[in-house]
């Protein structure tokens, strides 16, 4: 097993969440600084790749969701100003004013309408499923009665989790971020573990020996579609973006950014 390459994975999500705290951090964002180039803060839990982080050796934002709000503002003539902050700080950054926009892998619900605005839709995907590899049965969580299951604290998989323990009697570990939860993992604290499943398939496609098995007949509850979060009264901003994604998905740029990360959605 490619136990080191993981493990240096995992150390540089850990790094990269180590800002979370700092929420005057920022990074050079796109756009025209001109006079009259209105400048979004845009906050982020850099909480793992194809979707986020912040690399340790260049102290840079980058992502597959990074690289769309960063096209997205160059074409609404928008400066882009990122920020961190732990995974249930995001919607209340913008309620307090602190921030203008989210950009991670937040689902567009109902109930978050209700409190922030959404874009239309940037990317869709659904829950995955990892194990130990030595695991080789293991195809639904009804497999997984009994046994330590981690998730990711306030996201919709913990949610549902809990939901189904009525009835699977799961001990259900929760984290702060994905890297810890992949931590535990590697150390074979959990039996398996639920968040992000282009996270979990981007991780195993760069270390195909990576600690663990990704359960590829594994069937999401909780497939979705995410968008980028803005504040209540920043309507503008949401019609800015919105051309902007409309006009991204015409001409593929979209598209190029999903493949350059080992992403895909299809979107229409």
């Amino acid at each position: 097993m490619k136990k080191g390459l993981l493990i240096g994975l995992i150390c540089t999500f850990l790094v990269a969440l180590t800002a979370c705290g700092q929420s005057n951090k920022t990074a050079s964002g796109t756009g025209d600084a001109s006079k009259g180039t209105e400048t979004i803060r845009v906050v982020t839990t850099a909480g793992g790749a194809p979707f986020g982080i912040v690399n340790p050796q260049t102290n840079k934002y980058e992502g597959f969701m990074y690289d769309i709000i960063n096209d997205l503002a160059k074409r609404a003539n928008l400066k882009v100003d990122m920020q961190t902050a732990e995974w249930d700080a995001l919607i209340p950054s913008l309620q307090s004013g602190k921030a203008d926009v989210i950009v991670d892998g937040m689902y567009i619900t109902p109930e978050r309408q209700k409190v922030i605005n959404f874009t239309d839709p940037v990317f869709g995907y659904g829950e995955g499923l990892i194990v130990q590899p030595g695991d080789k049965t293991t195809k639904s969580l009804e497999d997984l009665k009994g046994k330590t299951v981690g998730v990711q604290i306030g996201t919709s998989y913990k949610d549902m989790l809990d939901q189904k323990n009525k009835s699977l009697n799961l001990n259900i570990k929760t984290y702060q971020t994905t890297a810890d939860l992949l931590k535990d993992i590697e150390n074979k604290r959990l039996d398996a573990a639920i968040a992000d499943s282009p996270t979990f398939t981007y991780l195993k496609s760069k270390n195909p020996g990576a600690n663990f098995r990704v359960v590829d007949d594994y069937v999401p509850s909780l497939a979705g579609k995410i968008g980028i979060g803005v504040a209540k009264k920043n309507t503008a901003i949401v019609e800015k973006l919105n051309k902007a994604i409309a006009a991204a998905k015409k001409d593929g740029t979209i598209k190029k950014i999903y493949k350059k990360w080992g992403v895909d959605w299809n979107f229409k």
